[in-house]
């Protein structure tokens, strides 16, 4: 278990504290990006870095052939995700990184991934891209919501604060550990480029408030 994987088991307890911190914003972007997929229904899905299995609840218009994989590393934050959705809704989890996990190629309609892809390296982000372009079947979609560096500084500064100094102090150091990732997160520009490169279509490529990007690509 590396020290990410130990880092979110110990911050699941207390998880919900990055919805207070961030004023409701993760959860507003998280629905937008998730319904940009109108129905659901007869779809293969994977949450990647699914966490506790926040993208799930704005799934709409799914049905019993909804087929929904959740894959993320810690399992603190599977055991809340199937105590909260096990008696609503399909889902197979596995425990893995996403880098040694197995998924198969053409597997899948919808991949969805909301504010996971900050701790991904730079040098394995065209891994990345590579993968999730060869797990997507034909006409698969993928969303991605992120929080990304403000390019206006005052902006950049006021963020900087809020996390750093005022939420550190409020909600503990942990949270304030988010600003590292964000910092170093510039925009999904690069993440655009490598699918582009792997012959899939840009449908919409958003930022909002100067902190939040939502990335959707599909394969033609």
């Amino acid at each position: 278990m590396n020290d990410l994987q130990q880092y979110f088991d110990r911050l699941q307890p207390r998880y919900y504290i990055n919805e207070i911190a961030s004023l409701g914003f993760t959860r507003l972007f998280r629905k937008i990006a998730v319904q940009k997929v109108k129905s659901y229904g007869d779809k293969r899905v994977l949450d990647l870095m699914s966490g506790q299995g926040e993208n799930l609840e704005f799934i709409q218009s799914h049905n019993e052939n909804t087929a929904i994989v959740a894959l993320d590393f810690s399992s603190a934050m599977h055991t809340k995700l199937a105590e909260t959705f096990k008696n609503k809704l399909s889902v197979q989890q596995i425990q893995n990184d996403f880098f040694e996990s197995q998924i198969p190629d053409h597997s899948m309609d919808i991949i969805l991934c909301s504010y996971g892809t900050k701790t991904i390296e730079s040098h394995q982000k065209p891994i990345f891209a590579d993968r999730l372009s060869k797990i997507i079947d034909e006409k698969g979609e993928i969303i991605i919501v992120e929080f990304v560096k403000p390019k206006t500084k005052w902006r950049f500064s006021c963020v900087k604060w809020y996390i750093e100094v005022f939420v550190s102090r409020i909600f503990g150091n942990e949270f304030g550990k988010l600003f590292h990732y964000i910092n170093k997160n510039e925009s999904l520009e690069d993440l655009k480029d490598l699918f582009i490169k792997n012959r899939l279509s840009i449908l919409s490529h958003q930022r909002y408030l100067d902190l939040v990007e939502i990335l959707h690509v599909k394969r033609n």
